[in-house]
């Protein structure tokens, strides 16, 4: 590595293989009779957001507010995400624990990150995600609306933060936004999990492989 670099890196289908809001939603929603209706929606609504064709902060709301869920609900969200860590993250845990320099930068959920990614050793100050809003009897009716992260070109206002030189690593059109707006230098457009082609035009590497990115990362 020739330079000082800053890894800005996304969770939802980069890290984890999956959108951690529609697993969420297909537990709490089991015993639902449209379940798979609002699951479907959930999932349209982030394709949409994620392909930037719909603003960030509307796909959160929507989304949330289609939930019924519950704390136990989220505590078995991180359950099973726990074993869909993406596989070439998973072969390169060792990366991240000897670089201070690694920041998540995500539209989740911070209840749910954390305990996924303890042996990734992340330094906690360098996990930016939302924070859901219960009640009193522990159902989720928001998310904290403080939060950059819950807003519309969130993810570029926490990178603004983050001084150096970045590279945002992600699949999604939020991701690719850090760049458009000179917060990253590089965008690597992440396609392990899903390639959003409507993105492809705006990548400077598309790859589907952590080792490739991590290659890469020492020729900058």
């Amino acid at each position: 590595m020739n330079k000082e670099i800053n890894l800005i890196i996304d969770f939802d289908s980069t890290i984890i293989q999956l959108e951690s809001i529609e697993v969420l939603a297909d537990i709490s929603l089991k015993n639902n009779p449209k379940k798979d209706l609002i699951c479907n929606e959930i999932k349209s609504i982030t394709d949409q957001a994620m392909n930037g064709e719909l603003s960030f902060s509307k796909a959160l709301s929507k989304r949330v507010s289609l939930l019924d869920a519950h704390k136990d609900d989220v505590k078995k969200t991180i359950l099973f995400l726990k074993e869909k860590l993406s596989p070439s993250f998973k072969k390169n845990i060792s990366y991240f624990s000897n670089n201070n320099n690694c920041f998540i930068v995500s539209g989740g959920f911070k209840e749910i990150i954390l305990p996924i990614v303890t042996d990734f050793n992340f330094i906690d100050d360098n996990i930016f995600a939302n924070t859901f809003i219960y009640n009193n009897l522990d159902k989720i009716i928001s998310v904290d609306s403080k939060n950059p992260l819950s807003k519309d070109n969130g993810k570029n206002l926490v990178a603004n933060n983050i001084k150096g030189y970045n590279i945002i690593i992600g699949d999604g059109y939020t991701d690719y936004e850090v760049k458009k707006y000179n917060n990253a230098n590089i965008f690597i457009q992440f396609t392990e999990n899903v390639n959003r082609m409507p993105l492809n035009k705006n990548a400077d590497l598309i790859s589907s492989d952590f080792s490739e990115i991590v290659e890469f990362i020492n020729n900058v």
